[in-house]
């Protein structure tokens, strides 16, 4: 597995979308994919209050069914016996619907701004129905480097609201904390190359009975560690590498990544993030 190098905690919670709740502050991102039409219109009139009013993330997206692309599915069969897609839909919204609610979003929440999006082509010839599903995209103006109509404040939780949320699991991922200096990172590395030089027989100089790699190629390939060709001369000589004529040697009988001794890298753990190991060297990932 790649090795995360920030905390990463992630919480599964259990709650109406429509109810505020402390640990619904600070969140930067709301993403409700194909949701709004699963709700009735009492919690649907309150999905925007809770996110815009209560949230104020930065970013929202919202995708819903568009009604105006079900006229392709019934060349195919019929919609289902409440006219829409799915059983559980309690309406499909034209484009012009959508749109209708998204305005009335960003005119009572003044600091964000929408762009409609879709997913799902239509047919060749059938643009006009619009795509599958229609998305909103709400952006917090300050994101885009706008002034915000208004500040944003801390809002109170409504006198009903009672930790509405519940908490069904926290994972805490495990997290690689490197603590090598810049130049250790660089020589690291240049250890790592040095190695990938002698898996390349078109590296070897049958004259020196070496395998040479080229510093100039050596400092490109290091450019974004912030390696340059006179640290990368300094690190080489402290190493006791031989340079010569511009070109690093590594004879046969110099030690491989196979038997040099790497420092073990440093985890930060916990007990969920030993739990969360066991449980990924538990799993086959190949089934």
């Amino acid at each position: 597995m790649r090795q995360r190098l920030t905390p990463l905690k992630v919480q599964v919670l259990h709650g109406s979308v429509a109810d505020a709740s402390e640990e619904l502050r600070n969140t930067d991102a709301v993403i409700a994919l194909e949701l709004i039409e699963h709700v009735y219109e009492d919690v649907l009139a309150k999905i925007p209050v809770n996110i815009f009013g209560f949230m104020q993330p930065k970013i929202v997206i919202f995708s819903t069914p568009n009604f105006d692309f079900n006229t392709i599915f019934t060349r195919f069969s019929s919609l289902l016996p409440n006219g829409f897609r799915h059983a559980d839909h309690k309406f499909e919204w034209t484009r012009e619907e959508f749109k209708s609610w998204c305005l009335g979003i960003t005119e009572k929440y003044t600091n964000y701004m929408f762009s409609l999006l879709g997913v799902g082509d239509p047919p060749q010839g059938e643009e006009a129905v619009g795509h599958v599903s229609q998305i909103a995209l709400f952006v917090r103006k300050d994101i885009l480097g706008m002034p915000l109509a208004e500040p944003l404040t801390i809002q109170p939780l409504p006198d009903s609201s009672m930790s509405t949320y519940k908490t069904l699991r926290v994972v805490d991922f495990p997290f690689h904390t490197d603590e090598r200096t810049p130049e250790q990172k660089i020589w690291n590395e240049v250890e790592n190359q040095l190695y990938q030089c002698t898996k390349d027989e078109n590296n070897y100089d049958t004259e020196r009975y070496a395998y040479k790699l080229s510093l100039d190629e050596l400092t490109q390939r290091l450019s974004y560690l912030g390696a340059t060709r006179e640290l990368l001369a300094k690190l080489l000589e402290q190493h006791e590498k031989t340079v010569e004529n511009d070109f690093i040697f590594i004879e046969d009988n110099e030690e491989t990544e196979d038997n040099r001794n790497w420092p073990e890298p440093v985890y930060e753990q916990n007990e969920q993030s030993e739990a969360m190991q066991a449980y990924v060297e538990d799993e086959n990932w190949d089934e």
